[in-house]
């Protein structure tokens, strides 16, 4: 029986959890409609896309609340978290900010990709390093060259570029 109160403990925090979620993504939809369109159409995209995945996440939750399914729930590894995985998970975003201030898009994007998940505990390591190295060589291509966006340097890139003399004229 202690299974059973453990399991409802835990789908109720899931359920609070997306029902912030879902909270925060509307919002993002309603306070974006006062901006101009340009502005406007990124974070409705974001928030459209939040919350037809926290809806989906929704009923997937309901659908097995219904089940009542608790050997799916037990497997979860997220029910055996340790403070490792709990720091990683609270530590990232900030620590990512400050990286991506200091180093920029390139140098926070690469180790965010490559320290977290094994902080996490994903195990293969190869194709973390193939995704990662993928991932942001193509979204370094793609943004400068066919979306004309500049990515961010970070303090330290600015920096080395102004004294190395490297900035185009």
């Amino acid at each position: 029986m202690a299974v059973d109160s453990n399991v409802r403990g835990y789908r109720r925090e899931e359920l609070s959890l997306i029902g912030l979620l879902l909270l925060f993504f509307v919002g993002i939809v309603a306070f974006s409609y006062n901006t101009p369109f340009d502005a406007r159409l990124f974070p409705v995209i974001l928030g459209s896309a939040g919350i037809a995945l926290t809806l989906l996440i929704a009923v997937e939750q309901m659908r097995l609340r219904r089940s009542d399914d608790s050997s799916a729930i037990d497997d979860d590894p997220a029910t055996k978290a340790g403070w490792p995985r709990y720091a990683t998970a609270l530590l990232s975003a900030p620590v990512f900010g400050i990286v991506f201030w200091l180093f920029g898009f390139v140098v926070a994007s690469l180790a965010a990709m490559l320290t977290m998940p094994v902080l996490m505990g994903y195990q293969d390591r190869r194709k973390l390093v193939i995704v990662a190295v993928v991932t942001v060589a193509i979204l370094a291509l793609i943004c400068p060259y066919l979306l004309s966006v500049d990515l961010p340097l970070g303090l330290v890139g600015d920096w080395l570029i102004d004294t190395l003399d490297l900035r185009k004229t």
